[in-house]
């Protein structure tokens, strides 16, 4: 008895006392102040058990606090049982044990020790425990369950063509990206990047084309846009960047994000230009980076193969070039960190083959080590996304004539 009510206390006291400090939310750090208000009930009762020990038997006050120790702990264990379920760890067995040894310690005072019958305030004392149950219930499912969905990231991104300058051999394209935080919830920039494609058509027709022409469209390059005065546009790939890449900046509440760039291509090429930029961001009070990104190139050392999943996502060759970017991150509170597998960001910036450039050039994936290599199934990403605040943002295309 003595040696499982210590124990259980230094278990919740350590666990509550890392969520106390370094808790990414309140609600977080409220749900470690119980744990460790859970295991300071739990030392106690260890202390009045052994008072118990060396009295011969227990007065009614010192029963009833070993009594609620065993029950703090089996109530939290409970607890912390609860939030496991859905992923495996190994912390799942001291969860486990905890609740055999609470629900052995109350078979044993309230069966063998009949010590019910020596608290004599038993319905203040019953009031008193359901009263904390509540209590304790209520702030794991506020802080695990409701907090996550109730304050969603409002973030947005946006691309602008500015005023086109020419002269005899080059066309200068200004453009200007912004992403905004409107929201009350910080989100770190996973990558961010920008694609500008150039658009050529052979001939432009006083003559309509006609219907045919158009379903010729549809059955050869499966075309969505049909136009009667022109050909079909032919693109091609002017610039592509990365603005941000993994672990640079966050963006809080409030802030806004503007960076402007120059794009220079040769005049009489191209009768036009669309522009867009995509971002993947993380919310700040769910996850936050636990060390320094790694970079990988594929065309430097042994080329490790690209997921099949990634290029099919983006549009690109099998064999095509990219950079990788991985980083671990942990969770938003201790207890998420022993009750889920670790997880880690993997960023690709792809860059396609010679005269093949991916339809998108950035995809990105929250996953168990190695996980990033199988795609994740629909309702899998949905879930990744709506706990962790795992999100992709496009800026849409923004189209202006040369």
């Amino acid at each position: 008895m003595i040696a499982g009510l210590v124990a259980a206390s230094a278990v919740l006291i350590c666990l509550g006392r890392q969520d106390i400090i370094h808790a990414l939310s309140y609600a977080g750090r409220l749900a470690g102040g119980l744990l460790v208000a859970a295991g300071l009930v739990a030392l106690a009762a260890a202390v009045c058990a052994v008072m118990d020990r060396l009295l011969g038997r227990g007065t009614k006050y010192t029963t009833a606090i070993t009594l609620f120790g065993a029950l703090a702990v089996l109530g939290v264990g409970l607890l912390l049982l609860t939030v496991q379920i859905g992923e495996y760890t190994l912390w799942l067995w001291l969860w486990l044990g905890l609740i055999v040894w609470a629900c052995w310690a109350l078979w044993d005072l309230l069966h063998r020790r009949q010590a019910w019958r020596e608290i004599t305030f038993r319905r203040n004392f019953a009031a008193v425990v359901s009263f904390t149950a509540l209590i304790t219930a209520a702030n794991f499912v506020y802080s695990q369950i409701y907090e996550p969905y109730s304050s969603p990231m409002t973030v947005t991104t946006s691309v602008k063509i500015g005023s086109i300058r020419k002269d005899e051999a080059t066309t200068y394209v200004p453009v200007t990206f912004q992403m905004e935080n409107t929201g009350k919830v910080a989100a770190y920039v996973v990558g961010m990047g920008y694609s500008l494609t150039g658009l050529d058509w052979k001939s432009t027709y006083q003559k309509p084309r006609d219907l045919k022409q158009w379903e010729k469209d549809i059955d050869t390059d499966a075309l969505t846009d049909l136009h009667a005065y022109a050909d079909k546009p032919h693109p091609y790939t002017v610039s592509i960047g990365l603005l941000e890449k993994l672990g640079d900046f966050e963006l809080n509440p409030g802030e806004k994000y503007t960076q402007e760039k120059t794009i220079e291509l040769p005049t009489q090429t191209f009768r036009a230009v669309q522009v867009q930029s995509e971002a993947y961001l993380l919310r700040k009070d769910r996850m936050i980076y636990s060390a320094t990104p790694t970079t990988y190139y594929s065309w430097s050392g042994k080329r490790e193969k690209i997921p099949k999943w990634v290029t099919d996502y983006a549009g690109a060759d099998a064999d095509s070039d990219y950079v990788r970017y991985q980083v671990p991150v942990r969770y938003s509170n201790q207890i998420l960190n022993f009750t889920r597998r670790p997880r880690r960001i993997t960023l690709w910036w792809l860059l396609g083959k010679e005269n093949s450039t991916p339809i998108t050039t950035l995809v990105a994936s929250l996953d168990t080590p190695g996980g990033e290599q199988t795609e994740p199934t629909y309702s899998e990403g949905e879930q990744e996304r709506e706990k962790y605040g795992f999100t992709y943002l496009n800026s849409g295309s923004t189209e202006a004539i040369l």
